[in-house]
């Protein structure tokens, strides 16, 4: 029959890297089931640039914010790319946000020459399935994707929304935020707190920073979805280990910041510690989303070939470990 004694400790084995195996598989399933681009969280989203409209007809229930300064052409495309045919169906009549409601909200965080001087970007936002998180799609969005918008939106407080964001043109996008908090506090009919509409525009102008400096905006999203996942793991308790943990994130991903802008970084994040914030509700609405910035790791990332390399290692430790039982 062999070896009793050894016998069974190879299925004691077996059943660990089973169970183990289980887990992995369970870990990495979300990254394995991204979506496509051009969406957070939208089976069907229209890539930036295109003609299409929002990759869904408004709702009754639909809250849409147009940018001042566009003229009556460019608001007919943009109702369109909305998803907006009548607007006499929406439960109001279009919400007009001017460029200096954009300034008051991020002028003190988005370089002035990316913020512009005209209020083009415009919005729709209405109600989501209790539970079903935050979902953002874009239409000739240049700069913000619509993860960095969704997180932004997570850390303002806002909760089971669908979002879109569109121009008649390419535009930055970074002075949209003013008009999907102004249509959210309709359609959800509640006020956000002032303290964290401003940490999220902070955001934003700190995340486009990033986006302009490495010259990669997904990326840029996938850094602040891992910076906050961490910090709901692991707060950092002081200024040192938020810098140890964004150079940690730049290595993991593959990136280099400059100082000046680690230290803009580490300043959102102690905003971002020291406010009021249930980060493990903020995780809940950007599950999904995460999930979509994870297809990165589909790329060979240095995430994933760590990750994997480091499984793999530690199988063929085992299998090592059962050679030697066998003398093998």
């Amino acid at each position: 029959m062999g070896h009793p004694q050894g016998m069974r400790r190879l299925a004691w084995i077996l059943l660990a890297v089973t169970v183990i195996a289980a887990f992995v598989l369970a870990a990495i399933a979300p990254a394995l089931a991204a979506g496509n681009d051009g969406a957070a969280d939208s089976p069907a989203a229209p890539q930036a640039g295109g003609d299409k409209d929002a990759g869904g007809k408004a709702s009754d229930k639909a809250v849409v914010v147009l940018g001042a300064d566009l003229t009556s052409s460019q608001r007919e495309t943009v109702l369109k790319l909305l998803g907006v045919d009548d607007p006499s169906t929406l439960q109001q009549e279009p919400l007009i946000l001017t460029h200096e409601e954009e300034v008051a909200l991020v002028g003190d965080y988005v370089p002035k020459e990316q913020l512009g001087s005209r209020a083009i970007s415009s919005v729709r936002v209405e109600p989501g399935e209790p539970g079903s998180g935050i979902r953002v799609e874009t239409r000739h969005i240049t700069w913000v994707p619509p993860e960095m918008y969704a997180e932004a939106l997570a850390t303002a407080g806002v909760e089971d929304a669908v979002v879109y964001v569109a121009a008649p043109f390419d535009v930055s996008g970074t002075a949209a935020l003013a008009g999907i908090y102004k249509a959210y506090e309709i359609s959800a009919g509640e006020r956000l707190s002032e303290e964290r509409k401003d940490l999220g525009a902070h955001e934003i102008g700190v995340m486009v920073k990033v986006a302009k400096e490495i010259g990669d905006p997904k990326k840029a999203s996938e850094f602040l979805s891992l910076l906050k996942q961490r910090m709901a793991e692991h707060p950092p308790s002081n200024r040192q280990e938020i810098l140890d943990l964004i150079r940690q994130l730049e290595r993991d991903l593959g990136i280099q910041l400059s100082d000046a802008l680690r230290e803009e970084l580490a300043t959102l994040v102690e905003k971002l510690r020291d406010a009021n914030i249930d980060w493990q509700a903020v995780k809940s609405q950007l599950q999904d989303i995460r999930e979509r910035v994870n297809r990165f790791l589909g790329e060979d990332t240095p995430i994933l070939r760590r990750f994997f390399n480091q499984v793999w290692d530690f199988i063929l430790q085992i299998v090592d470990a059962v050679k030697s039982w066998f003398g093998q």
